[in-house]
């Protein structure tokens, strides 16, 4: 095999398949009258670690970026890979997408309004501490203000930890992938 590269556009729709992944997670927020929205996501990141930093980004036309806008709290839900298919159920329906509407168990958040989804493995609960947005694609940045995780993800070694967490990754044309643990 050569090393022959060639540029593609820079558009990431167009590239197949994309180098690019990105964990699929469940959004959960609330509206300035505390209407529930919970929203599929996939570009989520640790974006710094002390202050601890969430960040994922959507379109500012999104119910979840008006929501964190207008009221600075959010909580990054973790499903395990047996909630995919849930997660894209919910990402065709219109919102307001209710936990109750789509079948999942609300559980009270420790710190900020958004509540906790009991399905998933570990739930980030943060506060909104800055956004950056490009035309109508949004960034929010929020610092972590709680984390919780199932107790059974604290029992084992880290390689059968990651096997129950069952992290996801979204591909593209509704595509993922699981991630599966190995150590080096």
């Amino acid at each position: 095999m050569g090393f022959h590269k060639v540029e593609l556009d820079t558009d990431k729709w167009s590239w197949h398949p994309s180098p690019l992944v990105g964990q699929i997670v469940l959004v959960t927020t609330v509206d300035g009258e505390g209407a529930e929205n919970v929203s599929t996501k996939s570009w989520v990141s640790m974006a710094a670690f002390n202050p601890p930093v969430l960040s994922f980004g959507c379109n500012l036309q999104h119910r979840t970026a008006k929501n964190v806008l207008a009221t600075g709290d959010f909580v990054v839900n973790v499903p395990a890979s047996d909630l995919i298919e849930k997660a894209w159920e919910i990402a065709d329906l219109p919102p307001p997408r209710s936990l109750d509407r789509v079948g999942l168990t609300g559980l009270p958040a420790i710190k900020v309004k958004p509540r906790r989804i009991a399905e998933c493995r570990a739930h980030f609960e943060c506060s909104l501490d800055s956004w950056k947005a490009w035309g109508e694609e949004v960034t929010l940045f929020g610092r972590m203000v709680s984390f919780s995780m199932d107790e059974e993800m604290l029992e084992g070694d880290s390689l059968e930890r990651y096997e129950r967490l069952g992290l996801s990754v979204y591909l593209e044309d509704r595509t993922y992938g699981v991630v599966k643990a190995h150590k080096i």
